[in-house]
């Protein structure tokens, strides 16, 4: 007997058990009647969908005809399995006519193939219970949202003009787009994870994600909680330091999409800033007192279309401004704007930046450029603690900085030096 034939019958056979036994899990565990079929019927129908392919050598129309029993079937089973049911899904009907696919996809591909959908289909029928879980958090604004990023990733970004549209050669949309697209991605991703993981899961995890959509925003809000409790004081210096610890991750992430060849002075000193900055706050939350305290911050949904046209007006501006400063007034009006630029964000200028050093600018301006404006940012950032915090707090957040970001300078001053 041909042992590529006893290979995928039994392939068939554990693959459909898988599935079925899935589907019966998932009936016994959600208190229902019995299903259309548990792991036995799914095995069986994996097997004729293999049998059934491989039978179409000797007769051609097979698995045709095959495919179309198996399809009556299932939409009789669904007809009956609904009768006494008011709420009846077709989950397991489809899940079975997937099986009886996957046993086919044996006799006309490498196992491989149908081991992977089978693995994916099993992932999500799993999801079920996580997806209506996460329903009661999403709201349907979030998903308006999601739809608006695909638009504007594979509608808007592919149709605008990748060149300058203005006389002086400043403003080029394609390119201003792909750093809108970017920003408000990695924002959204924190976005996101706050609303499913819950900012009540305390304060690690507000400052951890919330460092994604705004840092300055995480430094703002806990700053003024410190006023709540005192106690709360290393807590709270933990989730601005998480939050901070972002800036430089991300900072060198947005470089390398957009400029690779532009990260590899950074390497070293984000690697090196962010072990220095971790190993502080793993001191700090080793020698502070457990607190799961709810943290109420809201953030703005980074896919709210005027907000992205608002952060495509910034990023146009900044591109202009240091194309200017660098046209008129070279590396020292490079280095203004930069500065500027920081105190209110540094994704504007780091993008701007990475992108210009494609076109002209001098690859060391544009890395000094980055350096100054993510010290202005992280003044900004101590100023806010201090201003709107207490000084105890200040003092924690203050040796963070002068630990992590201090590190990350001198690092960065060496390598470029």
């Amino acid at each position: 007997m041909d042992p590529i034939f006893i290979q995928n019958s039994v392939l068939s056979l554990v693959l459909g058990f898988l599935l079925g036994l899935q589907r019966e899990m998932h009936t016994i565990y959600s208190h229902k009647t019995q299903d259309f079929g548990g792991a036995r019927t799914f095995s069986i129908i994996a097997l004729f969908g293999f049998l059934s392919s491989w039978l179409t050598t000797f007769f051609p129309y097979f698995f045709l005809v095959a495919s179309g029993v198996m399809g009556l079937l299932l939409i009789a089973a669904y007809i009956v399995n609904s009768i006494p049911v008011s709420e009846k899904g077709s989950t397991t009907e489809v899940a079975a006519l997937v099986t009886f696919v996957i046993g086919a996809m044996l006799n006309f591909s490498l196992p491989i193939f149908p081991v992977f959908i089978t693995i994916m289909v099993l992932f999500v029928l799993n999801l079920k219970d996580k997806i209506q879980e996460y329903q009661q958090t999403i709201a349907k604004q979030d998903l308006a949202a999601a739809i608006l990023f695909l638009v504007m990733t594979f509608v808007i970004l592919p149709i605008l003009p990748d060149r300058a549209i203005d006389p002086m050669g400043l403003v080029n949309l394609h390119r201003i787009w792909i750093m809108v697209v970017l920003v408000a991605g990695i924002s959204f991703f924190g976005y996101i994870s706050i609303r499913l993981l819950g900012s009540t899961q305390g304060i690690g995890v507000a400052g951890l994600f919330g460092g994604l959509v705004s840092s300055t925003a995480v430094a703002m809000n806990m700053a003024r909680r410190v006023h709540e409790n005192l106690a709360l004081t290393k807590n709270l210096a933990i989730g601005i330091s998480l939050a901070s610890s972002m800036m430089l991750i991300r900072a060198g992430v947005e470089i390398w999409i957009i400029n690779p060849s532009l990260v590899h002075p950074f390497i070293l000193p984000i690697v090196i800033g962010s072990l220095c900055g971790y190993g502080y706050i793993g001191m700090l939350y080793l020698t502070s007192k457990r607190e799961n305290i709810p943290q109420n911050i809201e953030f703005k949904n980074p896919f709210d279309l005027k907000e992205a046209l608002i952060m495509g007006v910034l990023f146009g501006a900044t591109l202009a401004l240091i194309a200017l400063a660098n046209r008129y007034m070279g590396e020292t009006g490079v280095y203004a704007v930069a500065a500027v630029s920081g105190i209110a964000d540094v994704d504007a200028i780091i993008l701007s930046l990475s992108s210009l050093a494609k076109n002209g600018l001098p690859h060391t301006t544009a890395h000094y450029a980055i350096l100054i404006a993510i010290l202005a940012n992280t003044f900004v950032k101590m100023a806010l603690v201090f201003f709107l915090g207490k000084i105890e707090l200040f003092r924690f957040v203050f040796i963070y900085y002068l630990i992590s970001v201090g590190a990350f300078t001198a690092t960065a001053l060496i390598v470029l030096s």
